[in-house]
C-alpha cells in the first residue's frame, strides 16, 4: 500500500528546496552588500587620505600671482566639488550600512523559514518512517494468520523449528 501522506511529503521536500534556495540567496544578497559596504568605506578612506593633497594643489593654481575673478570663481568650484565628493562618498557609505543591515534582517528570516521547513519536512519524513513500520507488522501478522489456515493450528512461541 502507498503511503498515504506521500503528495504531502512531496510538498514539504519542495517547500524545504525553495526555502533553502531563498537562504543561499539572501546570504549571497548579504555578502554583496557587506562587500560593497567595503568598497565605500576603501573610497572614503581614500579620499580622506588625498583631500588635502587635492585641496592644496588647486589652491596652489592660484598662489603667488595676480589672479582674476573668474578664475578664484573656478577655483572655488573645484574646491566645492572636492567637499561634495566626500558628502557623496559618507552618503554612499551611509546607505551601504543600511543594505547590509536589511539584508542581514531578509537572512535572519529566510534562515527561520528554512528551519521552520527542515522541521515540518522531518515530522512526515518520521511520521512515514512509523506508518511503515506498522504496515510491516500488518503484513507480518497477515502472513502469520494465512499461515495459521494453512496448518489449522496457531503458531506460538513453543512451536520451535528445532527438532528436539
Amino acid at each position: 500500500m502507498a503511503y498515504v501522506l506521500e503528495s504531502m511529503l512531496r510538498i514539504r521536500e519542495m517547500r524545504e528546496d525553495r526555502a533553502g534556495k531563498e537562504l543561499v540567496a539572501a546570504r549571497h544578497a548579504r555578502d554583496t552588500a557587506v562587500a560593497e559596504r567595503t568598497a565605500c568605506r576603501e573610497r572614503l578612506q581614500q579620499y580622506a587620505q588625498t583631500k588635502e593633497e587635492r585641496r592644496d594643489s588647486v589652491f596652489a593654481t592660484i598662489l603667488n600671482r595676480p589672479v582674476p575673478r573668474s578664475e578664484i570663481d573656478l577655483v572655488n568650484q573645484a574646491i566645492a566639488s572636492i567637499d561634495e565628493e566626500g558628502v557623496l562618498l559618507n552618503d554612499a557609505l551611509h546607505r551601504a550600512e543600511a543594505a547590509v543591515e536589511e539584508r542581514n534582517a531578509e537572512a535572519e528570516k529566510a534562515h527561520g523559514r528554512y528551519v521552520v521547513s527542515v522541521k515540518e519536512h522531518a515530522k512526515v519524513t518520521q511520521h512515514k518512517a512509523i506508518w511503515e513500520e506498522a504496515e510491516r507488522r500488518e503484513q507480518e501478522q497477515r502472513a502469520d494468520a494465512e499461515m495459521e489456515e494453512f496448518t489449522g493450528r496457531r503458531l506460538t512461541d513453543d512451536d520451535a523449528d528445532d527438532l528436539d
